[in-house]
């Protein structure tokens, strides 16, 4: 999926993007795996949140994630992989909904997830291909995902080119105010088309092209959102509807990056991508960052600054007059700018044996991302990571 601000699940996603990302750095050899651990902290705080059920427009939400990837070549050609997340998360806005489904009547105070994937990867000659097996499941959500990647090297590698399909049967779970219950489970189905090329322009720039479509189509609400609707327009008396949104979202977006290697220790790239959905939500990013690697090539430390500008969807008000078709007031689709700083720090430790097996290439390292939006909210992503072959 697209790592945009506008996610429902916005805040799993970032965080297990940052961590795909630092996955994998190593070159290794045939016959041996590899399997990395991260933890992850995940906390966030704003005032904006007009969705909010109880009128406080508190955001405030922390997540705990910890999250094993393990990979194993079994033979020159062939790869497999998994990842495996066990998170926990409570939110403010969470504890007021559906009080009688918590235990002792008080609400929802915390919430879990359980997912995990394999895939398996081929080369042959200049092609490479791989397929992808996921399962997700929560409180209010669950689901099954396929996805697949084929690419294609010409001109001795310098040039790549990838598609990646992807295609996800969800179900998820909306919130009747009316009633005060939370419903059944309801089908969602999101499709993904990525096509990217990248180029090696000069032995020290490379530049990456791509262009990703998605498809949602099914319920789209979010559990958590409601609306404030005028029921007196002349003394201000307001009631709490449900949010609603269309059954169908179609999302494009264009983005670019630029690779320049400085020197065998400096890097940096540039970056930037176009949004745009059926929702009428226009959005752009821009990204700096600097990678330095030091102590003999052993360790490394990449920053990061990002900005981000959206409009807002054409089903956003903070309130309403009257009852709508389509209504939100989630501030994920309203007008806003965010800016985002991240450190990430990587450091080589001396091969270990632990239980008797070898450890190789082991790895430790920890980050940071800060990210500030105009709207209110604020978010901080603190990470470690512990890793090695084997």
């Amino acid at each position: 999926m697209l790592p945009l601000e506008v996610d429902v699940d916005a805040i799993k996603r970032k965080v297990l993007l940052c961590c795909l990302l630092i996955f994998g750095q190593n070159s290794w050899a045939i016959g041996k795996g590899k399997a990395k651990w991260v933890l992850n902290l995940y906390a966030q705080n704003g005032d904006g949140g007009h969705q909010i059920f109880d009128n406080s427009k508190n955001e405030e939400a922390y997540a705990f994630e910890p999250m094993l990837f393990v990979a194993y070549q079994i033979n020159k050609k062939t790869n497999i992989s998994g990842h495996f997340v066990f998170d926990t998360w409570t939110a403010a806005s969470d504890t007021k909904l559906d009080e009688s489904t918590g235990a002792s009547g008080e609400g929802i105070k915390s919430q879990s997830r359980t997912s995990g994937s394999l895939a398996i990867s081929r080369d042959h000659k200049s092609w490479r291909w791989s397929s992808q097996l996921g399962v997700s499941s929560e409180y209010d959500y669950r689901s099954l995902n396929f996805g697949g990647n084929l690419q294609k090297s010409f001109a001795q590698d310098n040039f790549v080119l990838s598609l990646s399909p992807q295609i996800y049967l969800d179900q998820a779970r909306d919130f009747d105010i009316a009633s005060n219950q939370t419903l059944n489970f309801k089908g969602r189905t999101i499709w993904s088309m990525d096509l990217s090329g990248s180029q090696l322009l000069t032995p020290n720039d490379v530049i990456q092209v791509s262009y990703t479509f998605i498809h949602m189509n099914g319920m789209l609400n979010n559990i958590s959102n409601s609306v404030h609707v005028s029921s007196n327009p002349y003394n201000n008396n307001f009631s709490r509807y449900d949010e609603r949104l269309p059954d169908k979202r179609l999302r494009h977006a264009l983005s670019s990056k630029l690779v320049h290697a400085f020197n065998d220790e400096n890097a940096g790239h540039i970056s930037y991508r176009y949004y745009e959905d059926n929702w009428d939500i226009n959005a752009q990013t821009a990204e700096l960052g600097h990678r330095l690697s030091f102590n003999d090539d052993k360790s490394f430390l990449m920053l990061t600054y990002r900005f981000y500008d959206q409009s807002q969807s054409q089903y956003f008000k903070e309130s309403f007059q009257v009852v709508e078709t389509h209504m939100t007031s989630d501030s994920d689709l309203a007008n806003f700018t965010s800016h985002r700083f991240g450190g990430h720090y990587s450091h080589k430790i001396e091969d270990s044996q632990i239980f008797g097996m070898l450890l190789a290439n082991m790895e430790w390292s920890a980050a940071t991302y800060f990210s500030s939006r105009s709207n209110g909210l604020q978010s901080q992503i603190l990470q470690a990571g512990l890793g090695a072959e084997f």
